[in-house]
């Protein structure tokens, strides 16, 4: 009988595929557009996957809320990377994120762990933050299509 977490497992991959194929040719002078001052850029938005992907999907693949990958730093959130550095790092935690998925049985799953100031199913904060994945996705796909319009009108926008 096949595991609950294959299929989420799929799924991982699926959504990780999309946002790689929505950052394809994606240029360091288009991550720091905004269309107002107030919106997140993609540089904020990769930054915040590649956290997503690297920190905070693996804490509750394995059920550890303080778990911080070897060599990560405390402070990334607030570093200006390069594009190539968070494309690098969602890439990295993209393979420990469908490899960890991929270990869990399916009571695993239904496990309850510490989540949000309590505790909840493990499946609940995989669910969530997948989630997040795409959300964040779709911001990116918004601001790039945004680009493109732009670039219609004006040819050198962003050159």
């Amino acid at each position: 009988m096949s595991e609950k977490s294959d299929i989420l497992k799929e799924y991982a991959e699926y959504i990780f595929e999309s946002l790689q194929n929505t950052n394809k040719d994606l240029t360091e002078k288009e991550i720091d557009w905004r269309p107002v001052p107030e919106s997140n850029n993609i540089r904020w938005i990769l930054n915040h996957l590649a956290r997503i992907a690297n920190v905070s999907l693996p804490r509750i693949i394995k059920g550890d809320s303080e778990y911080v990958p070897e060599g990560w730093p405390a402070d990334y959130k607030d570093q200006t990377l390069t594009l190539e550095k968070m494309l690098s790092d969602i890439e990295k935690g993209k393979k420990a994120v469908v490899e960890g998925i991929g270990k869990l049985k399916s009571k695993d799953l239904e496990a309850e762990i510490p989540l949000w100031g309590g505790t909840r199913k493990r499946k609940t904060g995989l669910f969530a933050y997948l989630g997040e994945l795409i959300h964040h996705r779709g911001q990116i796909a918004a601001l790039r299509g945004d680009i493109k319009r732009r670039r219609e009108k004006d040819p050198n926008f962003l050159k």
